[in-house]
């Protein structure tokens, strides 16, 4: 721990936490630090040197031995990214991705927060959740894009371990180019021989394909064809679908319990399910990278990157609900209400 005091003026070497023996090339996430109990935020005086000042994130991203509330949210895809592969190459998508977090959790947080304030607006409370329901499926597709933009700027710079010596051909730029080929869906083969992909890498295009084109059919039809997401009820708890219409009609996620009437199921589940498996790519992806390329020591080593926003203690709890019916309907071989 440095004796520099609060106003200090530094380079970014001084800096205590980082190790910068392999930081050539590389951009670093955020200079915000929670160690020790207390918070250290450096800012730049654009000049490349750096004030320490007083200050905590109330939204955005920080380096810490331990997350400084239960509900600011560690993945892994976003820790490593920042710790052990922030090459200037992906810093643009990378960002994107972070906001598209923060973005997530608030359009979640948005539907819940119409049902409660529904009984102000008096009527029209539907329409806002439909045009909000079409918005998440957006941000989910541009994840997912932004994922692959991630992917072909590693694959062009990483070095792969001994046991896979492939010859490497560039990536497509879409996830949409990866999975599909001539019209239809490839297979890992096909895969290793036009990219020269190991076989984990293929693996993980196929574990999710079907997810990705699920999102992608529903997002392309909302902006371009002008389909309609189906009519969205209020109930007493929250808003619902039924259950044999699409986009939803087709989700194991609910359970005997859910169903209301009529076929009528909460909403809540079904988003919460798509934000999930969303993460679960780019959480597999990441798990999978560091499993096939040779990757330096973290960029700060002893901590973890967590991120805060504005809704976490929502987003959480929208999240474990969603990973404890992904454990249930896979344990239950996707059988759900019917």
């Amino acid at each position: 721990m440095s004796n520099m005091s609060k106003g200090s003026i530094v380079t970014l070497d001084e800096i205590p936490f980082f190790d910068l023996s392999h930081a050539g090339g590389k951009f670093c996430r955020t200079l915000t630090f929670f160690a020790g109990g207390e918070w250290r935020i450096w800012f730049s005086l654009g000049d490349g040197r750096y004030i320490e000042s007083h200050g905590w994130p109330a939204e955005g991203c920080y380096f810490g031995e331990v997350p400084e509330r239960d509900s600011d949210i560690y993945l892994h895809f976003v820790d490593f990214i920042a710790q052990k592969a922030s090459y200037l190459e992906v810093s643009k998508a990378f960002t994107g991705l972070h906001d598209d977090l923060f973005n997530l959790s608030a359009s979640l947080a948005k539907i819940s927060h119409i049902h409660k304030t529904k009984d102000v607006l008096s009527h029209g409370d539907a329409r806002m959740v439909v045009t909000e329901v079409e918005y998440f499926f957006s941000i989910c597709r541009s994840m997912i894009d932004l994922f692959q933009e991630i992917a072909c700027e590693l694959w062009d710079k990483l070095t792969l371990y001994g046991d896979y010596l492939p010859t490497k051909k560039p990536l497509r730029g879409s996830f949409r180019e990866m999975v599909l080929y001539e019209g239809r869906l490839t297979h890992k083969e096909e895969l290793q021989t036009r990219f020269g992909l190991p076989e984990p890498w293929a693996d993980f295009y196929l574990r999710h394909a079907d997810f990705f084109l699920q999102i992608r059919k529903f997002r392309d039809n909302i902006v371009h064809n002008g389909s309609q997401v189906q009519t969205i009820f209020s109930g007493e708890q929250g808003y619902l679908v039924n259950l044999n219409f699409k986009p939803f009609g087709d989700m194991a996620v609910w359970r005997e319990a859910d169903k209301v009437t009529n076929d009528l199921v909460p909403l809540m589940p079904a988003l919460g399910m798509v934000a999930f498996k969303t993460l679960l790519v780019c959480e597999e992806f990441s798990a999978m990278m560091e499993s096939i390329f040779e990757f330096p020591e973290p960029m700060v080593p002893g901590m973890r990157l967590f991120s805060r926003g504005y809704f976490d203690e929502h987003f959480v709890t929208v999240l474990g609900d969603a990973r404890q019916r992904y454990i249930e309907f896979n344990e239950d071989g996707g059988r759900g209400v019917s």
